[in-house]
């Protein structure tokens, strides 16, 4: 984990979700997965690694990023990921995609139904 606290509280509720099988399916930490997304900050070339890949009870595949405070460069990866599933979910060949970001662990369990009621 990152951040002990704050992925480690997320990957509670991504446990419990799953166990219950309500929302979660299943989830992954995207550690050593080398799933990124590629984005442009202050000219450089970046790589962008989403904190979790979660399979939703719906089909969905969830990007989700656990994160505190947003700078410039958080928003530039973020953009860079609605443009990737734009293309990605406009393609079709990968099933459907979305993506989160969770300002508070705490809530992540009330967030992700949010997200299955939603659907968007």
């Amino acid at each position: 984990m990152d951040t002990q606290r704050w992925e480690q509280s997320a990957a509670f509720f991504l446990e419990k979700l799953a166990v219950q099988n309500m929302v979660v399916v299943c989830y992954a930490r995207n550690d050593h997965l080398e799933f990124s997304i590629p984005y442009e900050y202050l000219g450089v070339s970046h790589a962008y690694f989403p904190d979790y890949i979660v399979l939703l009870t719906d089909g969905t595949t969830l990007m989700l990023e656990i994160k505190g405070l947003e700078n410039d460069q958080d928003r530039a990866k973020h953009q860079a990921t609605k443009r990737w599933l734009a293309a990605v979910n406009h393609w079709g060949k990968l099933g459907r995609w979305r993506f989160h970001v969770c300002r508070d662990p705490q809530m992540l369990e009330r967030e992700m139904e949010w997200l299955q009621k939603s659907g968007t």
